[in-house]
């Protein structure tokens, strides 16, 4: 009897882990405080690891449900596809949203490359210099553009909401080294409200205080197995358990750090950890709006 309980609770757990709580899509708000002038709370959408790859119609529900509100900005950070059959679902879900003043992305190293079982263990070692498959950045970043979206490889974009000068800056996947901090770093202005899109947030080790005012990131899937009293397994980020999810302060910076809404192919299962999308309003820290 025993046994036939022990393994009844696992094919349990495991078809929690793999068919309901990937599906479990939240939209979680926040609200983030800077002290520079905000004339009008700003509304945006932050997206990041969707992973698209084959059909997956849930979460193809999920963005018509994103699709329902108007946001002033969306913002991607990264490993928006798994797979080159990702690319048209990746953008058809894209235009969905409505934001007035664009959608702004960057990739990560999902987007770079195709990676396997084996590179879930394999692509952590620092001596593995294994070739991966290459994901069709490229066409990737043409059909994004080609829909109208801005994708920014180490470069910054203005965009002024209101009153609001807002510099929208992106980093290139650190990951897969295609950033350039010290590049990005040039544009900040300190007279604008600087706002820093990337995939992970470690690229903060190369950051100076104050000078970045809100960012957003994600790839850590905010550990994607969190154990009860234990917390996230992998963080995925060298800043820790603290930084691997939520809305957190780095450097002077309000940092977002998404969950994720998706897995990738090679590790589609979730424990305690469910996908999210974040609204987060950007305001005024001096005055009540």
């Amino acid at each position: 009897m025993v046994p036939a309980i022990i393994i009844l609770c696992g094919v349990t757990l495991i078809y929690w882990m793999t068919r309901m709580e990937v599906h479990h899509f939240e939209i979680n708000r926040h609200d983030a405080l800077i002290t520079k002038p905000v004339e009008q709370p700003v509304r945006i959408l932050h997206l990041s690891d969707t992973h698209f790859s084959g059909p997956n119609h849930a979460m193809a529900r999920f963005f018509d449900r994103l699709g329902s509100e108007e946001y002033d900005l969306v913002v991607y950070t990264g490993d928006i596809i798994d797979s080159p059959e990702g690319i048209p679902r990746a953008v058809d879900n894209l235009k969905k949203l409505k934001a007035r003043y664009g959608v702004f992305c960057v990739l990560g190293n999902h987007d770079y490359y195709d990676y396997h079982w084996s590179d879930l263990f394999m692509h952590h070692l620092p001596w593995q210099s294994r070739q991966r498959d290459s994901n069709e950045s490229e066409k990737l970043i043409r059909e994004l553009r080609a829909a109208g979206f801005h994708v920014l490889r180490n470069e910054a974009v203005p965009v002024t909401i209101g009153k609001t000068r807002c510099l929208i800056h992106g980093i290139d996947d650190p990951t897969t080294k295609h950033h350039d901090i010290d590049a990005v770093r040039r544009h900040f202005d300190p007279e604008c409200i600087n706002i820093l899109l990337t995939h992970t947030i470690d690229v903060f080790f190369g950051i100076g205080k104050g000078e970045v005012d809100l960012s957003f990131s994600g790839h850590s899937h905010g550990g994607q197995v969190r154990l009860p009293l234990i917390g996230p397994v992998l963080t995925h980020t060298r800043f820790g358990r603290d930084y691997c999810s939520g809305l957190v302060e780095m450097k002077g910076a309000q940092c977002m750090v998404s969950r994720g809404i998706g897995c990738g192919r090679s590790n589609y299962f979730r424990l305690l950890c469910p996908p999210e999308a974040v609204v987060l309003t950007l305001k005024n820290g001096d005055s009540p709006q």
